[in-house]
């Protein structure tokens, strides 16, 4: 795999696909030694301009390369998206293990990762009550049970708070407005250029203020919560 032409080979022959000129290939890659957390060595790591590929070589199987690829995964992902970089930057990328023997017999791929999404504009569709009237009420703020009316609650208790009344009002009047703009410009792309500016002046002003947490802020201004915290770091 220290040749480029060969990795690049073997990834197209076993993955199907067409890669681009490698911009970057090495054996024994070191990511994640800066962190906390445990590094990884990679036995082959290449780059081309659209996707990110990790080959390893694995000739003694163990039980837990599930979690293994999962963790490789995660820390190249970490090392590929820069501090305030936007998640659409991400490249796509490949995990390839090649075992020697079947690394899994009749277990499945037990990596211990669940993706869990709900649409809560389908809540009626939601089989279980509680969640049926939990997203109806994220979507129309109707609460229908005791847990949506204690969340009901905690809100209207937010928001006769003199703090959280003044950021309420602001957020509900500066989307409102936003809304409108966005309406009255068609979504053209360089006004959509300004309505991001617009939202960093908002971020920039409720930090300089100490009206919420970055989160909250985020949520408000629709900005990412990296971008936030840059900007809350440049305040400081």
């Amino acid at each position: 795999m220290r040749e480029p032409e060969i990795a690049k080979g073997v990834v197209e022959s076993l993955l199907g696909i067409k890669v681009g000129k490698i911009e970057f290939l090495t054996s024994q890659y070191s990511l994640g030694e800066l962190y906390d957390g445990r590094g990884v060595r990679l036995d082959a790591y290449l780059e081309d301009s659209d996707r990110i590929l990790d080959i390893e070589m694995q000739i003694v199987v163990r039980a837990d390369e599930g979690l293994r690829m999962r963790y490789y995964q995660s820390i190249i992902d970490v090392e590929n998206l820069g501090r305030g970089e936007s998640y659409r930057r991400m490249k796509e990328s490949y995990i390839i293990f090649i075992c020697l023997a079947d690394p899994f017999g009749d277990r499945i791929l037990n990596d211990r990762i669940h993706k869990v999404i709900y649409n809560a504009s389908d809540f009626a569709k939601a089989e279980n009550p509680v969640v049926r009237s939990f997203l109806k009420f994220l979507k129309n703020r109707s609460a229908s049970d005791a847990i949506t009316r204690r969340i009901q609650a905690e809100v209207e208790v937010c928001k006769s708070h003199q703090k959280w009344r003044a950021e309420y009002m602001l957020w509900d009047d500066q989307v409102r407005e936003w809304k409108e703009e966005a309406r009255e410009a068609g979504l053209s792309e360089g006004r959509k250029e300004g309505a991001n500016s617009k939202a960093v002046e908002t971020a920039r002003n409720l930090l300089k203020m100490g009206l919420g947490s970055p989160e909250q802020i985020s949520a408000a201004t629709n900005l990412p919560i990296e971008e936030v915290l840059e900007i809350k770091q440049k305040l400081e």
